[in-house]
């Protein structure tokens, strides 16, 4: 999900110190020597702690290790590689995500990645990021310039929340051709709720693939600046291959506020690669491809009640007034 860019750029001490006091745990620093760390820190000027967090918390991003699942040997298929999406156009390798980009659209049609409890459960960076051209891409990507004043957010599709583990995949993950037009009553509302209970199933089941949207094949409900497509829908496939019992949920919601639960967007994945053209699973056997993408069962999928309420009740109003300021812009 994504929001003002302003909000999560504060450099306040509060801030500098949750990350230096996280980043000297990372190092394995005893609880009293940070302690009497701190209460130095605490003395220097804010200009001097954010060079000091700069220094430590970035320039040691590099070095922490991504912690591996457990039991590796029950997934079935253990390579982003292989379950990538058939019939892409151009497909770009991020490190930590891959996505296949429709220049015609400027977004991506699909964007894929592996999410694992163990990163989510990690050290995590506190988002600071700007949005940014991908220069990987060969025609030139969307630019943040092209959604100014267009009414929509910079959405997401690989969220910065799934990459916090790491300081370059969450400096990554503000590519332009990560983000799609999302109104805002949708991006902060329902697809918020459904990013984080993404989270909450990745910790539970320990690895999860992802694979998220824009429905390209409809009508636009708008072009951006550039042709950029502003799409009526999005999608998300989540796919947990842990033996004996693998499994697959996928969601199709149009881009718009709602106050319906997550469960009245399931749908078969069968379904979206109808309607987008995409073959999600190809390299899946295929007697389990077809069983997996052919139903739509929530019932190993447990769902948060409260985190509904919380939106109905709080975020989809947030999200409305956060449209209407957009109105005026």
């Amino acid at each position: 999900m994504s929001e003002n860019n302003n909000d999560y750029n504060s450099q306040d001490s509060q801030a500098n110190d949750r990350k230096f006091k996280g980043t000297l745990s990372s190092f394995g620093i005893p609880a009293g020597v940070i302690a009497a760390i701190m209460i130095i820190f605490a003395f220097f000027p804010e200009e001097t702690q954010n060079q000091i967090v700069d220094f430590f918390d970035f320039g040691q991003a590099d070095s922490i290790e991504v912690v591996q699942p457990e039991k590796e040997e029950e997934i079935l298929v253990d390579s982003l590689a292989n379950y990538l999406p058939d019939d892409s156009t151009v497909v770009i390798d991020h490190e930590y995500f891959k996505l296949s980009y429709s220049e015609k659209d400027e977004q991506a049609e699909w964007v894929a990645y592996e999410l694992r409890g163990s990163n989510l459960r990690s050290f995590a960076f506190e988002r600071r990021s700007s949005f940014r051209k991908d220069p990987k891409v060969p025609s030139e990507s969307a630019s943040p310039n092209d959604y100014t004043n267009s009414g929509y957010d910079r959405g997401h599709l690989a969220p910065a929340a799934d990459m916090a583990y790491s300081n370059d995949a969450m400096k990554l993950s503000f590519y332009m051709s990560n983000v799609s037009p999302q109104k805002p009553g949708f991006n902060r509302g329902i697809w918020k709720e459904l990013e984080e209970q993404t989270r909450d199933w990745a910790k539970g089941f320990e690895h999860l693939y992802v694979v998220t949207g824009p429905v390209l094949t409809q009508r636009a409900q708008k072009r951006l600046k550039n042709n950029v497509k502003a799409p009526a829908a999005f999608y998300k496939i989540l796919l947990d291959l842990r033996l004996p019992n693998p499994k697959a949920v996928a969601f199709l919601m149009p881009n718009e506020s709602s106050d319906k639960r997550l469960t009245d967007y399931m749908v078969p994945i069968d379904s979206i690669e109808a309607l987008t053209g995409i073959d999600f699973f190809p390299e899946l056997p295929d007697n389990m491809e077809r069983e997996l993408e052919e139903s739509a069962f929530i019932g190993r999928w447990p769902y948060d009640e409260e985190r509904y309420q919380m939106r109905i009740g709080l975020w989809n109003k947030q999200a409305a007034m956060a449209s209407l300021r957009k109105s005026f812009e």
